[in-house]
């Protein structure tokens, strides 16, 4: 039986963002608890949690540590296609859900979190802005060397490198 008294909002809010976090990358990958077991083996309901004043630098060496800790612990797992593109998924959608909405976007964290990339997010970004090269980029297989090339590829044009990118992004598509 739950005990309602020992479920916190915190707690909610950590197992949506879990969800919405698996169901983004589960496609062709995983269970929802491997993802689970991953997230809560790393530091990212911790950084979700703290609400320190950070620069894009910080979050770059978290995101890189994190992302290898999601790696690592889905690897040990059993998943054997856990790559950096899929890490940051995980990351930027539990960001998205546990940080950036609950504070509608405003936040100081919320202009340094990156936005989730995939196929959707690349083939409307080349559209509108001509480049091809990214289009095509397989967002499942980015290795690390990879997802930071493509980051400073879309940090190069004059967009913003937050949620507010997601503009190109839509649920139908």
């Amino acid at each position: 039986m739950i005990n309602h008294n020992e479920y916190s909002f915190k707690k909610h809010l950590h197992n949506y963002s879990i969800w919405t976090a698996a169901r983004a990358v589960q496609r062709s990958f995983t269970s929802t608890k491997k993802i689970k077991n991953a997230i809560d083996g790393s530091t990212l309901q911790q950084f979700a949690d703290d609400d320190k004043i950070i620069t894009e630098s910080e979050f770059e060496q978290f995101h890189r540590l994190c992302a290898n800790s999601i790696i690592n612990l889905l690897t040990e797992d059993d998943v054997s296609n856990a790559t950096y593109g899929r890490a940051a998924k995980i990351i930027a959608i539990y960001l998205k859900t546990s940080v950036i909405i609950p504070n509608k976007g405003q936040c100081q964290r919320s202009t340094i979190i990156h936005p989730p990339i995939d196929g959707i997010l690349l083939t409307a970004l080349a559209a509108d802005l001509g480049r091809t090269n990214i289009k095509f980029m397989p967002w499942t297989q980015l290795t690390e060397t990879d997802y930071w090339s493509l980051v400073s590829q879309i940090k190069a044009i004059p967009r913003s490198f937050d949620w507010r990118l997601e503009k190109y992004w839509t649920p139908e598509t």
